[in-house]
């Protein structure tokens, strides 16, 4: 999965210069980094502290030998997508997913994807246009915006000529790691077929700086709904303090949290997991501390089930 390469960094050497880390850390997941590149864009790396193995940002990015440990219930394909047709997705009554690109612009160590979306992302809308019981598609990827700016203009067009078609999603963590993503042509684009939400992959506050923000909020202004959806990841925000700052600050921004996901059990991402119990625990106290639209669902995916299964 490769994306924005000149803005990004894909050398582990390299990502130690920049943040001062230990030649340990080089020693510990090259080979993890062979097996799955690591690709970062500087704007992110940015926003890591300097010598601080442990960053939380950092973590999320690094590879790391202890990805190559097999683990039991850990699978390359843990949701059941490697043989979706066409790569359309239908799980969710009234609602198709798309598999729009195999590019990203970062590669999220626990990536459920890591696996798959390999080959080239080359489908057709024919399937949707012919499945009038679908209302509202989801744009997902690798990741969405990591199309150009003329071929996300291209695909919003070909979907709102579809006549049942209501509503469009478009999954992307793409506008946190690189907010200069969000031009003012994206944000004109993405005004102009509407409804379309945007739904934001966002994991620690640290990730919404300045400019983050700015970005975000232009296309708020403008009408675009905007959500976001966290990962329940060990080490980085199974921590009370860290959701809450996370959800205030999201909120503050007129950004709604919509999920809290457990992780899904891709091989390579074990050692991220958190239980659920500590879920449970975080999000009832959440609820304690915020306005109930500041708190999102805890859910967890399970192959076969037509929904995301709620924790509590």
């Amino acid at each position: 999965m490769k994306c924005l390469a000149p803005h990004a960094c894909t050398d582990l050497v390299e990502l130690c210069t920049l943040l001062e880390l230990p030649a340990t850390i080089l020693h510990d997941g090259q080979i993890a980094a062979d097996e799955f590149p690591l690709l970062v864009p500087y704007s992110f790396i940015r926003r890591m502290e300097h010598g601080n193995p442990q960053d939380p940002l950092l973590l999320q990015i690094l590879p790391q030998n202890i990805e190559r440990r097999s683990v039991a219930g850990f699978t390359t394909d843990p949701i059941g997508e490697g043989t979706a047709a066409n790569r359309i997705l239908r799980k969710y009554s009234g609602r198709a997913l798309i598999l729009a690109t195999s590019a990203c612009a970062v590669n999220c160590r626990f990536c459920f994807r890591r696996h798959l979306l390999r080959q080239p992302a080359d489908f057709s809308l024919d399937p949707i246009r012919e499945a009038t019981d679908v209302h509202e598609v989801i744009l997902s990827g690798g990741d969405p915006l990591c199309l150009s700016n003329r071929e996300v203009l291209e695909l919003l067009h070909g979907l709102s000529l579809i006549p049942h078609i209501r509503r469009i999603r478009i999954h992307s963590r793409l506008p946190i790691v690189d907010p200069s993503r969000i031009d003012t042509e994206l944000v004109d684009i993405l005004g102009t077929f509407c409804p379309t939400y945007l739904v934001l992959h966002i994991n620690h506050p640290n990730e919404l700086n300045e400019d983050v923000l700015e970005r975000i909020e232009s296309l708020i202004d403008i009408g675009v709904p905007v959500l976001s959806q966290t990962v329940l990841l060990k080490g980085i925000n199974d921590d009370l303090e860290v959701l809450q700052r996370l959800f205030e600050k999201l909120v503050d921004s007129r950004i709604l949290p919509y999920y809290l996901h457990q992780l899904d059990r891709v091989s390579g991402s074990a050692h991220f997991d958190v239980s659920p119990e500590i879920g449970h625990f975080i999000v009832e106290e959440l609820r304690n501390r915020l306005p109930g639209y500041a708190v999102p669902r805890y859910v967890r995916e399970i192959i076969g089930e037509t929904c995301k299964v709620p924790y509590c």
